[in-house]
């Protein structure tokens, strides 16, 4: 699936190419509004559809994958053609995990210099020349501050489980709080540690969004750098959550997306066993 979804774009941008419009980022803007907008014109068709013929509820469900990988296509084609503007290269950057480095890397040896020293097209160009952490990989330390203000190195919890999200406090919603905040208290700090990497521009905001308004006994911290920070790129992080549980030899034993309660359980069946 992964291949064909490449194949469509990679000649998406071809017939693209062939249609004159010029590349400015109010035509940039246009078109991504265009398409968003039918995506959700899309899925209110489905959701009525739905109402009308609730016998078919079950089967119409896949009909939103469909609109949502055609949006998606379609997003990632306006990013490859509209990379030498502003918003069309932070999109390549937001979409970068589901396009082929070397597709990538063709279309950012084509920008013009400025644009490959900005701030985007270094954070492109650092994605481009590093290994992403996957399962399997030993994990990549880094250097971020903590809310209370102290210095943090995840390095500094090796020997012991650590659960490391990629910002997503607020994405995975109560539910999901609740289950990260039932594995720690269930667990001891000398087994297990949660680390959340937080979204945040300033040690002011880190505390005022995630810890004064979350209350969450977990270590929040951020090197504050946004975007552009290399916890995002070396991780290959975009969604949030974006989940790491690392053993206590230093290996990424899992990746994924959101919180998932059996993967959590099984981590506290493993800091059970003798």
């Amino acid at each position: 699936m992964k291949r064909i979804y490449i194949i469509i774009v990679l000649l998406s941008v071809f017939v693209a190419a062939g249609i004159a419009q010029e590349i400015t980022e109010e035509n940039y803007l246009k078109l991504d509004k265009e398409i968003w907008e039918a995506y959700e014109r899309q899925n209110d068709s489905i959701y009525a559809l739905m109402k009308r013929e609730p016998d078919r509820k079950e089967a119409l469900k896949h009909e939103f994958e469909k609109n949502l990988e055609d949006a998606q296509r379609r997003n990632a084609q306006a990013a490859l053609r509209f990379a030498s503007v502003p918003s069309g290269l932070q999109r390549l950057f937001w979409v970068r995990l589901h396009l082929p480095k070397d597709t990538v890397e063709a279309v950012w040896n084509r920008l013009p210099d400025e644009i490959k020293t900005s701030p985007y097209g270094k954070s492109i160009r650092m994605h481009l020349d590093t290994q992403q952490i996957e399962e399997g990989a030993r994990y990549a330390d880094f250097e971020a501050t903590a809310a209370d203000g102290r210095p943090f190195r995840l390095s500094s919890l090796e020997g012991k489980y650590i659960v490391l999200l990629y910002d997503g406090l607020g994405c995975m919603g109560e539910e999901g709080r609740n289950e990260l905040k039932q594995l720690y208290e269930s667990t001891s700090r000398d087994d297990l540690e949660i680390v959340v990497y937080c979204i945040s521009s300033s040690l002011e905001q880190l505390r005022e969004d995630y810890v004064e308004k979350m209350n969450l006994p977990f270590t929040l911290v951020s090197d504050f750098k946004m975007d552009h920070t290399p916890f995002k790129i070396i991780y290959g992080t975009q969604a949030r959550p974006t989940v790491f549980v690392i053993d206590p030899t230093g290996t990424v034993v899992l990746k994924t997306i959101g919180v998932n309660p059996r993967d959590l359980n099984n981590i506290k069946l493993k800091l059970q066993q003798p």
